[in-house]
């Protein structure tokens, strides 16, 4: 046969964070994007922001809601594609071909 099927045994470590902290933020900023303010949920009547760390969580195991921040689908994709720098004492994203977007909601950070 030129297909099997095989068994294989492994540990898996699995990471658990309280997810309460980013559904407590979600209702905060009303489901609204931090960064563009858009609240797309009342056009489709579905709520789709989404919570995004600001440190990875698997890297500093910090869910804290100091660490996290509520934004639109877009924003959250192109965040983790282009990957800029969060200047936090500035309150922004700057990304490495110079575009900076600030925060516009806040009332946690």
């Amino acid at each position: 046969p030129n297909a099997t099927i095989s068994s294989v045994m492994h540990i898996v470590k699995i990471r658990k964070l309280n997810r309460a902290i980013g559904e407590t933020l979600k209702l905060l900023y009303n489901h609204r994007c931090q960064i563009c303010g858009e609240n797309i949920s009342a056009r489709y009547g579905v709520h789709i922001v989404e919570t995004h760390q600001l440190e990875p969580f698997v890297v500093s195991f910090n869910n804290n809601a100091d660490n996290q921040i509520i934004i639109c689908p877009n924003h959250h994709r192109i965040i983790h594609k282009a990957k800029p720098v969060f200047d936090r004492k500035n309150l922004r994203f700057v990304y490495h071909n110079g575009i900076e977007e600030n925060i516009v909601l806040n009332q946690h950070l």
